[in-house]
């Protein structure tokens, strides 16, 4: 007979007939097996119940095929650790292991729950804004298969240089509007090569931008990651891997949108990276000529959420057809058209941004 289908068949037989709540498992104090033949000692605290187990238990091992059942009572209760499990072994954490981004002191991701809400314009404007606050800036364009970043920095001609460092090759991160630009854009043949790339691959270039990029001699203030929309492996492996001091999370005012930001709180949440708030993007429309002001796509219940998941809404850009006209040109709208009600709004961002930082 096996030993764990002895084991499991006392297991299954209860003492509920004398108000017992324990099995014969919980009573056993030694058990040992012959071929079909078995000794059992078990614990039985007076003499009356003896007859009672005795019987139990044969007729319990008899009908999973054993001969031969000999019982021994003990008057000594079994202890703990045979009716115990041992602890389970901890957990590693897998955030102990992140690291700084080198020569950077204040580190921003721009997310987004779906795509096609404005999220790299934001990241593109937010970080000219805190350039144009007089802070030193840098770009990382982490969405591997839409990069947008060169386009929108009129960078597309920028060449990547790279040099050797005492830590190992690092690659050279161009400039455009005094901004340090990196994007997996500058490294492809053209700008309609797709990148096919999976998990292994991807993480590789991944971690090699965040920690194998010169950002300059001076450090950086602040460097915005532009992260692909959703909430998949590459925010996952920036959670894990590098310290992350807040994230924007980007929207429109339609539902559709606000439901994955429902998702992106909790992803951030997730892997504990602090959520300093939420943009509503394509907010309104404001009529030139009659200066009215229209909500394209309803009214706005993107403060109910914020509130809700106890995080700040940040500020609303409205649709402005220049910010589009000026991205294509390469220029931000912070730098093209200051005056701007976009423009005005990028800069009100930046400045909450900068007080929940504590950078002044």
């Amino acid at each position: 007979m096996a030993l764990q289908g002895v084991i499991d068949a006392l297991k299954r037989t209860t003492l509920q007939e004398i108000g017992v709540s324990f099995s014969i498992a919980d009573l056993m104090k030694d058990l040992k097996i012959d071929g079909n033949n078995v000794y059992i000692k078990v614990f039985s605290p007076s003499e009356k119940y003896h007859d009672f187990l005795k019987e139990k238990i044969e007729k319990t091992l008899k009908s999973i095929g054993a001969e031969k059942v000999e019982v021994e009572f003990s008057s000594e209760p079994p202890s703990q650790r045979q009716t115990q499990p041992p602890p389970p072994p901890p957990q590693a954490n897998p955030f102990e292991s992140r690291r700084r981004i080198p020569n950077v002191k204040k580190v921003i991701a721009v997310a987004s729950g779906k795509g096609g809400v404005g999220k790299s314009t934001v990241a593109v404007n937010l970080a000219s804004a805190l350039k144009k606050l007089g802070y030193n800036v840098g770009y990382l364009d982490a969405d591997m298969y839409g990069p947008s970043g060169p386009t929108m920095f009129g960078a597309k001609d920028k060449k990547v240089m790279a040099r050797q460092t005492p830590e190992g090759d690092k690659i050279i991160a161009p400039e455009a509007h005094g901004v340090k630009v990196m994007s997996i854009g500058f490294l492809l043949p053209s700008e309609d090569t797709p990148v096919i790339w999976r998990g292994p691959v991807l993480f590789k270039a991944l971690t090699q931008f965040l920690f194998d990029v010169d950002w300059g001699e001076e450090p950086l203030d602040f460097l915005v990651i532009d992260l692909p929309p959703g909430t998949g492996d590459v925010q996952i492996t920036l959670g894990q891997t590098a310290e992350i001091d807040g994230a924007v999370i980007v929207t429109t005012p339609q539902d559709v949108a606000l439901i994955d930001v429902k998702k992106g709180i909790q992803m951030f949440n997730e892997v504990q990276i602090p959520i300093l708030g939420v943009v509503e993007n394509m907010s309104y429309f404001v009529c030139p000529d009659s200066g009215k002001v229209y909500e394209i796509f309803g009214k706005s219940k993107t403060e109910e959420i914020a509130k809700t998941y106890e995080v700040e809404l940040l500020g609303k850009i409205p649709i402005e057809p220049k910010v589009a006209e000026f991205s294509d040109l390469g220029i931000p709208i912070v730098f093209a058209k200051e005056d701007s009600q976009s423009a005005k709004e990028f800069i009100n961002i930046a400045e909450k941004i900068i007080r929940k930082l504590s950078l002044t």
